[in-house]
């Protein structure tokens, strides 16, 4: 059940420990339920996690409780605009559903900023820039995978184990909802694990964003970027694989590199291998989103499902890692 804006002004007035909050729906809402919440002359963003009932990919189930240690992180240690979570409450008794509360920043997302192209290729620089940062970090114990307070699996002692068990969990998800049957789903599984050897090449546990996409980019006029969201699907592991989704959703374009200092090169060798199953991963997600409530597309859902197929027949018979 959807939360009222009157609901929501309550949430906001018991994380920001005062009354008077006025809530009002904001963004598309279609995983979590999104507020600005205006709280004297201060404005704040309120986001609401979905219910546990709602069909989710395994590593989204309570991703949010990741965030606050994330952005405490960042602030600290990089320069990348990402807001103070100022309260947050995960102990389900107000709500049976994880909610927090953040300054709402300045600007607005690029997927809807009417920019100039020179400003355009601005914001682009800057991103890759904050990128780069976020890929500067490194978890103290080299673990890899999703290590957040979500605990959607064990972290890892390599990126080969870290990813092959996210593959396979992102399978049963598939299986699970009915569109890949078991036979169908190992076979994937057996594709990637039979060339496993190419993930041993990252080494270190980097933090990675997992969700780099022009809605979590804000913006000003001129292009200068006032802040980077959604750190809920973070990930620590392989960049490459952050850069594969980077590239799904069109970021990485020249300004981008520019700003990141290397372009990584991703077409040959191994590396071409590991996007391909990156891309997949990235891909076959939409699988269940698309069998979800966020879209309610069974037909989508099998589109999707047979590119990844196509895809995976036609590494099979020719050797060739393409997408």
């Amino acid at each position: 059940m959807r939360l009222t804006e009157t609901q929501a002004g309550a949430l906001a007035d018991a994380l920001l420990e005062q009354p008077g909050s006025r809530a009002r729906r904001f963004g598309a809402g279609k995983f979590s339920e999104v507020f600005a919440v205006t709280c004297g002359t201060r404005e704040y963003v309120l986001r609401v996690a979905p219910p546990d009932s709602v069909l989710q990919l395994f590593y989204e189930y309570r991703m949010m409780r990741q965030e606050p240690a994330l952005h405490a992180r960042l602030r600290s240690e990089t320069g990348v605009p990402v807001p103070p979570i100022l309260a947050h409450d995960f102990s389900r008794t107000r709500l049976a559903r994880d909610f927090l509360i953040m300054p709402r920043l300045p600007g607005g997302p690029l997927s809807h900023a009417a920019l100039a192209p020179a400003a355009r290729d601005r914001a682009l620089r800057e991103w890759g820039r904050h990128v780069r940062d976020i890929h500067a970090l490194t978890d103290p114990e080299n673990r890899f995978g999703y290590l957040g307070r979500h605990r959607c699996m064990e972290p890892q002692p390599a990126w080969r184990d870290a990813f092959l068990l996210m593959y396979r969990k992102l399978l049963d998800d598939i299986a699970g909802c009915g569109v890949y049957d078991a036979s169908t789903a190992d076979d994937a599984q057996r594709l990637v694990e039979d060339h496993a050897e190419v993930f041993e090449a990252c080494r270190a546990s980097r933090l990675c964003h997992g969700d780099l996409w022009v809605t979590n980019l804000l913006v000003d006029g001129a292009g200068g970027v006032t802040g980077v969201l959604d750190f809920d699907r973070a990930c620590w592991g392989d960049v490459e694989w952050d850069l594969a989704i980077a590239e799904y959703c069109g970021v990485t374009q020249d300004p981008f590199w520019e700003g990141y200092g290397r372009r990584v090169e991703t077409h040959r060798g191994d590396a071409a291998v590991r996007r391909m199953f990156y891309l997949l991963y990235e891909h076959q997600k939409y699988i269940v989103i698309s069998m979800s409530t966020r879209r309610n597309d069974p037909q989508g859902a099998r589109r999707y499902a047979n590119e990844c197929l196509d895809v995976m027949a036609r590494f099979r018979r020719t050797g060739r890692p393409r997408f």
